[in-house]
């Protein structure tokens, strides 16, 4: 999330939290802890119920011991439910569950703690858990770290330092066998790479992830394969190091605004947003704020979103200015719904293509370097190559190197660039509507042909009864002496039946 949104959204609610905080005994019901003073350790047995009328949109049951973080229940958005470290003093999440499956805030729901943390729902649904673990106690660290000991070892049973949702705090490792930095709209991910730390852009679920921005530690050396991998730290010192795993030896630092103030009792986190910028910020008490310290990408040009999807961003001295790939007089994105399939699952070969096709110059993508590509090509070859493939969504081409740039996923912001030689062209999925009157799939034509057949069966039918009960009723005039029977025959009914009825009409004359 950006700072402004979030501080926003949050600062709203600070004074809710903080009466919260001073009464949580009040606010929630905790079983299995003892005192009438914060609760700084859970023990086996411990259970805490979510109240479904609660108005706070924070309810903590544990507290580190400095009464600055408190872990507990969180609503997320409108209605939703996690569990979360917060910083209270901002009531900015540190750390959230995330759960697969999300709960309800209006719904009761019960912590537990008996060997593993265990989040259940109003219908005994497990929501989430710490998996495969066995611990007699739960902490919340003064360094925010949420962690399940075990009485007889040092290292913690699990703790929330390995297992990141969108930010890292101070001293907290970021490695290889972390799981990714996922932005709290879920559709940007930070992962690290043996020697080298990378964004990417998440679509279906994580199984399309195209990169857009990299940075290999300067004194890692990628072809050594007996080097062992980096981990990333944030320094309260103001940067973000990358060092090697095993020695700790420092091979790449990313410096911060105050690296140089030497700024010290500053709380530093760094927080992958939901525009897909990865951003550091410190909170002092004295200012009571969080300052932003670093943003990994500075022209918003070279963000994903900054536009939406088919959208055409304009750089310029006060900003970027927004236009739509589609129409080129929009300026009011977002240009095209967000995609959520792939243009191979959407159409039917008898059926004909289901997106247009838009071709304009002076437009790149900012991040081409990190796209599949083809070489010495012309514009006519390189939009060829993506026509054919569904699995393509768009090329652009230079005419002056002969480069031909491939984007295999759903297109976001697209680049002005003041170069005739700089051509794109991209596939816009039709309306439904549309693409429902330019034909039917396989499927659709089967079904509707079985209910052609079926009509036309009835049909066939009914009229062969409509006729069985006509024939009957003109029987029975016949024999009833009804008037003008002779003339109804001559003028109704097949041939064939007209003849067989012959010696009937004459015993009915005489």
């Amino acid at each position: 999330m950006r700072l402004a949104k979030g501080d926003l959204a949050i600062a709203g609610v600070l004074a809710v939290v903080c009466v919260c905080v001073a009464s949580a005994v009040m606010v929630v019901v905790v079983d299995g802890a003892n005192g009438d003073g914060p609760v700084t350790q859970l023990s086996n047995g411990f259970t805490a119920k979510h109240s479904p009328d609660a108005s706070a949109p924070f309810e903590p049951v544990l507290y580190a011991t400095n009464g600055a973080f408190a872990f507990g229940f969180l609503r997320v958005g409108a209605a939703s439910l996690d569990l979360a470290v917060v910083h209270l003093a901002s009531s900015f999440p540190l750390w959230r569950a995330t759960p697969a499956r999300v709960g309800d805030w209006s719904r009761a729901a019960t912590l537990t703690f008996d060997g593993s943390l265990v989040l259940t729902g109003a219908d005994d649904g497990v929501l989430w858990q710490t998996l495969n673990i066995v611990g007699d106690t739960v902490a919340l660290l003064n360094s925010s770290n949420l962690v399940v000991r075990r009485f007889v070892k040092t290292r913690p049973a699990w703790q929330s330092f390995d297992n990141p949702s969108d930010t890292l705090v101070l001293d907290q490792n970021f490695t290889v066998s972390s799981p990714p930095l996922i932005s709290a709209n879920r559709r940007f991910a930070l992962r690290l790479a043996k020697t080298y730390m990378s964004l990417h852009m998440e679509f279906y679920g994580g199984r399309t992830t195209p990169m857009y921005w990299q940075h290999t530690a300067l004194e890692a050396q990628p072809e050594n394969a007996t080097q062992p991998p980096v981990y990333g730290r944030l320094d309260g010192r103001g940067f973000f190091g990358l060092y090697l795993q095993g020695g700790g030896e420092k091979v790449d630092v990313l410096s911060f605004d105050t690296f140089v103030q030497n700024l010290t009792g500053a709380f530093r986190r760094m927080t992958l947003e939901d525009d897909g910028n990865l951003r550091a910020y410190y909170w002092t008490d004295d200012v009571k704020v969080w300052t932003s310290d670093y943003k990994t990408i500075s022209a918003p040009c070279e963000l994903p979103t900054t536009c939406g999807a088919y959208g055409l961003c304009v750089p310029g001295g006060g900003g970027a200015k927004c236009q739509c790939l589609t129409n080129s007089t929009s300026t009011s994105p977002p240009c095209s719904p967000e995609e959520t399939t792939d243009l191979c699952g959407g159409g039917d070969n008898n059926v004909g293509q289901v997106f247009d096709e838009v071709r304009l110059k002076r437009v790149s993508v900012a991040y081409k370097e990190r796209l599949p590509f083809e070489t010495n090509t012309t514009a006519e070859q390189c939009e060829q190559a993506c026509a054919g493939n569904c699995s393509c969504w768009g090329a652009v081409h230079n005419g002056a190197s002969g480069y031909c740039y491939l984007i295999d996923f759903p297109v976001e912001t697209m680049v002005y660039e003041a170069d005739e030689q700089k051509v794109g062209y991209f596939k816009v999925r039709r309306p439904q509507s549309s693409t429902r009157s330019s034909g039917m799939s396989r499927g659709a034509k089967a079904v509707t042909a079985v209910l052609s057949l079926i009509l036309a069966s009835l049909a066939v039918a009914g009229a062969y009864i409509g006729y069985r009960l006509w024939q009957r009723r003109r029987q029975r005039r016949r024999r009833a002496g009804y008037p003008g029977m002779e003339q109804e025959l001559t003028s109704s009914g097949p041939y064939k039946d007209l003849k067989s009825m012959g010696s009937s009409n004459d015993s009915f004359k005489s």
